[in-house]
């Protein structure tokens, strides 16, 4: 008999039934991975779309995307043109292609004016603009040249441009190209002024603040709130500024702003102001000169106290004068003409803050010298001196014989002139056998390129001579040649002892 002990285990009852797995749950989980899929490829292209608008964005109207006058075009560079130095720097030496903006120194919105001369008569020029270390200008005016090669345009400042420095430049198609600097400036706020709101830089403007520290230190600005301040006003105990007078700095023309700045406490106020426009002038004394001769060079009404940056023939890169206006906004300036300037020539004066231009200029004289030889008939075998007058002061005149009117011929002396440009009874010359009737002589300035011709019979003797023709005449160094070349001694050879002249006769 079975015990009890011995009876299989009883199994435990089994619990409620489970409920079956959906089979679509899978379904959902292959729809939403695909899904996803999807999702982020979707989000990769949009990104990189994005990437590259910004990348197309950065170069603003540059971009040639831009349709109408704001084509981005690339830049034509200048053609070189020759170099003289003045003031110890090479600048341009002819007259060439030249603008002036007026005003150069203007904010976003603002109107400027191109002034050109030099261009190719009725031809188009494009005016491009420029951001500072672009090769793409953005065309903003096209305009045609008048009669004589001068041409106007004008355009908008465009808000777009963030950097505070850019070029103008005027093309012309197949023909010249002339740049221009353009500043703009940072950011300003706004205030009240008592009194009239309007001026130009060395006028004054009467105000009143209040708001800083007991006897705090006010810097004064102009358009800005950074750099050195235009003059500095000290508050009462109570932090209050009553009717003073600040004199009118620089800013861009238009509506600007007064910046009031504590230098304790930082506290700002400001106020709008319509600042109004220079129109500086200037002047060459004499107009028309020679090289080698001084130009006094003046101007007015630029900002007062201001550099001047002068350039000759150009209106940008690096001037070859400059000059400190003074407190009435004055200045004026000296200096050599440079030989190698011929015809007429173009000064540009552009105020370094107000960045105010005009451009006149002067004309440079040719030399016309005179000359004659020591005598009107000679004989071979007879001695030449030479008179002249009319050169440039102390230069180097060189002898030119045989060569007759507009031709040089062969080197046969040289000589210096005084102060004066004159020479009495100078250079040396032997009449040779075999030559005239005639014999000219062109005697050309060294350094001027002034020309004079002088002319000398030649009679045939009785009796034949045979007078040799001089040897090749050698500018000493006195004249500006070079010094001869040192002997050299081989080992062996006597230090003393005769040498060959130059005839090949021995030297005593």
């Amino acid at each position: 008999m079975t015990s009890q002990n011995d009876a299989p285990p009883r199994r435990p009852s089994p619990g409620p039934p489970r409920p079956k797995r959906s089979r679509s749950t899978w379904k959902t989980v292959v729809v939403v991975a695909v899904a996803l899929v999807i999702v982020w490829q979707l989000y990769h292209a949009f990104t990189n779309h994005k990437a590259g608008n910004i990348a197309r964005s950065s170069q603003g109207s540059n971009s040639p995307a831009s349709q109408g006058q704001s084509a981005a075009v690339p830049s034509t560079r200048p053609t070189p043109r020759p170099t003289v130095t003045l003031g110890g720097r090479p600048v341009a030496g002819s007259a060439g292609p030249l603008i002036v903006l007026n005003p150069g120194l203007v904010a976003a919105g603002g109107q400027v004016g191109v002034n050109g001369s030099g261009f190719r008569p009725g031809g188009a020029v494009t005016i491009l603009l420029r951001a500072s270390h672009h090769s793409y200008g953005t065309v903003v005016a096209r305009a045609k040249t008048s009669k004589n090669g001068s041409v106007y345009a004008s355009f908008t400042m465009p808000t777009s441009l963030a950097s505070s420095a850019a070029s103008v430049v005027a093309e012309q198609s197949g023909g010249p190209t002339a740049t221009a600097q353009l500043v703009t400036p940072g950011g300003v706020g706004s205030m009240s002024i008592v009194g009239k709101a309007a001026g130009k830089p060395g006028d004054s403007v009467s105000i009143s603040a209040s708001g800083f520290g007991a006897g705090e230190k006010i810097n004064v600005y102009w358009g800005r709130t950074i750099g050195t301040p235009a003059t500095t006003l000290t508050a009462d105990g109570s932090g209050t500024v009553g009717r003073a007078s600040v004199p009118v700095g620089v800013a861009p023309v238009g509506t600007t702003t007064l910046v009031l700045v504590g230098t304790k406490t930082h506290t700002t106020a400001t106020a709008a102001y319509q600042m109004l426009g220079l129109y500086p002038t200037t002047a060459s004394h004499p107009y028309a000169v020679k090289s080698g001769h001084p130009v006094t060079f003046t101007g007015s009404e630029f900002a007062p106290g201001e550099q001047v940056l002068i350039y000759l023939n150009a209106s940008s890169g690096t001037p070859a004068l400059t000059a400190t206006a003074n407190s009435g906004g004055s200045f004026s300036t000296s200096f050599v003409v440079p030989f190698g300037l011929k015809g007429s020539q173009s000064l540009t004066a552009v105020g370094s803050q107000s960045r105010a231009a005009v451009s006149s200029g002067f004309d440079v004289l040719p030399y016309n010298p005179a000359a004659q030889a020591s005598t009107y008939g000679a004989m071979p075998g007879t001695a030449l001196t030479f008179y002249a007058n009319g050169f440039a002061a102390n230069e180097v005149v060189l002898v030119y014989a045989g060569g007759g009117h507009g031709q040089n011929g062969k080197l046969v002396s040289a000589f210096r002139v005084n102060a004066m440009g004159s020479a009495s009874s100078a250079g040396h010359y032997i009449v040779p056998s075999g030559v005239g009737p005639s014999l000219y002589f062109n005697l050309v300035g060294q350094q001027s390129g002034g020309s004079a011709v002088a002319k000398i019979s030649v009679t045939a003797p009785a009796q034949p001579v045979n007078v040799p023709s001089q040897p090749p005449y050698v500018l000493p160094p006195s004249l500006g040649g070079k010094p001869p070349p040192q002997p050299s001694h081989s080992p062996g050879s006597s230090s003393s002892g005769s040498s060959p002249t130059k005839s090949g006769q021995p030297s005593p």
